[in-house]
């Protein structure tokens, strides 16, 4: 999670730390980073991490992927490719994916294979939605989109079953509506929809017992559902730069919560100040 807030300035710094190791180098073996898929494909029992950054590939070797069988970190930045080669799914020993700046559009619909992946980051592409299929990565703990570039971003009805799923985040990409099956996320701890463009919060947040941290910064929030209040675990709650102008009593319920960000809001300084009698051991940020 550590890892994945330090890229945000908009975040407190008392939230990450700068000695979080590179979840690239996290998850594979120690050892040699290859940087050509030609040479990566010369020893294909022996490449546990591939970065390809900035460089077409050839798009006679690229279905040959599938081949890297040991293959536990891959990332590909700025390749000018449209889509992954349905041999992607093939990376049975997969562990990391990271994919930034190119116009890919959808992940492939068997990427239910990857049943070894961990944590996925997707950034500066053009996903309409996430398949269906997502559901069936068993192992899979966290999910980042950042400055998606598609209208809007849906997520699957499925999404929710997912089993592991400890930490979303979610930055600068609009959002299309979440699915009913959102609150079967059973293990969340750790939810950021910054920068969606959402209007509110489903009811059903609230039955997301896990979760210990929330982030909705830079939204056109009007209100936060009650329900909200149900989360007993909550550590952290941010909503800057919202149009919140109060939020209900009911907040009291929150008796683990250490942090409540409301800069960029309308709250008044009496509206502070009852949050600080409901809410007495929590730094109220305004």
């Amino acid at each position: 999670m550590r890892s994945i807030i330090l890229f945000f300035l908009f975040l407190p710094s008392i939230l990450f730390s700068q000695d979080e190791q590179d979840p690239f180098d996290k998850y594979a073996p120690p050892g040699e980073t290859y940087t050509s898929l030609k040479e990566a494909l010369k020893d294909v029992n022996n490449v546990y991490k591939l970065k390809l950054e900035y460089q077409v590939i050839d798009p006679k070797l690229f279905p040959k992927i599938g081949k890297l069988s040991q293959l536990s970190s891959f990332q590909l930045s700025g390749n000018s490719i449209t889509e992954l080669p349905k041999e992607f799914t093939e990376l049975s020993n997969l562990t990391y994916f990271c994919c930034k700046a190119n116009s890919i559009t959808s992940l492939p619909k068997n990427i239910g294979n990857l049943q070894q992946l961990s944590e996925i980051k997707l950034i500066n592409l053009k996903l309409d939605s996430l398949p269906f299929e997502i559901a069936y990565l068993k192992k899979l703990r966290t999910i980042e989109i950042q400055n998606n570039q598609a209208d809007t971003l849906s997520f699957p009805n499925s999404f929710g079953y997912l089993p592991n799923l400890t930490e979303l985040l979610v930055f600068n990409s609009r959002m299309d509506t979440l699915p009913a099956t959102f609150s079967e996320l059973k293990k969340l701890k750790s939810l950021t929809f910054a920068m969606c463009g959402l209007q509110k919060m489903p009811k059903t947040i609230g039955k997301i017992a896990s979760l210990e941290q929330l982030i909705l910064d830079n939204n056109n929030l009007t209100e936060l559902p009650k329900s909200i209040y149900k989360l007993r675990k909550l550590k952290y709650l941010s909503v800057k730069s919202n149009k919140l102008s109060s939020l209900h009593d009911s907040i009291s319920m929150l008796k683990d919560l250490e942090v409540l960000d409301l800069r960029g809001n309308t709250f008044t300084s009496y509206d502070v100040e009852i949050l600080k009698i409901l809410l007495p051991k929590c730094r109220i940020l305004y």
